[in-house]
């Protein structure tokens, strides 16, 4: 059975397979550091679950809690299993124990980003229309427009402003980068 694990920072097998799958399923411009995943383990707001099934490691969430809502800053699956349905498993999971969920995508502008949108869309997740720049995690890089997602309705202007300002504040302190 599917279940979710959070881990801590004393948990070095689950970290290491954890850091693998993120090294690979994002670009550089989107990870933090290695000291940067160690300081978040110990925030009191930020939650790395690892995701399993029976013994076989499945994929993780990095997430955010912000007020009444959770912010996925990463979601990744185990590349062997891609495309048999996990990433909606795990997603709809979390979605149900956690309930209110913010994430940014991309913007649509061409198939991959589109699937990625029908992807989200059918696990429930609604587009905001908020004008949003993602912070860049490292000063070489100018912050990215993305679109903001949430669970399960489309989340109101002043959500929008305390996830933003939390963002900017909180999740990507540079002292957490």
């Amino acid at each position: 059975m599917l279940h979710a694990l959070r881990v801590s920072s004393e948990d070095s097998e689950a970290i290491a397979m954890i850091n693998q799958l993120y090294d690979t399923a994002f670009p550089l411009y989107e990870q933090r550091s290695y000291q940067g995943r160690e300081a978040i383990l110990n925030h009191s707001d930020y939650y790395l679950l690892n995701f399993k099934e029976n013994d076989t490691f499945i994929g993780f969430i990095g997430c955010w809690k912000i007020e009444d809502y959770y912010y996925i800053e990463h979601l990744a699956i185990s590349p062997i299993l891609r495309g048999q349905g996990y990433g909606q498993k795990v997603l709809k999971l979390f979605c149900h124990d956690v309930g209110k969920v913010i994430l940014e995508i991309d913007p649509i502008i061409d198939e991959v980003s589109q699937k990625r949108w029908s992807f989200y869309q059918h696990c429930g997740f609604q587009q905001t229309e908020y004008a949003h720049a993602h912070p860049s995690y490292y000063p070489e890089n100018k912050p990215h427009e993305l679109r903001v997602l949430s669970y399960p309705e489309v989340i109101a202007q002043e959500v929008y402003q305390q996830f933003n300002h939390t963002l900017q504040t909180v999740v990507m302190n540079k002292a957490l980068l």
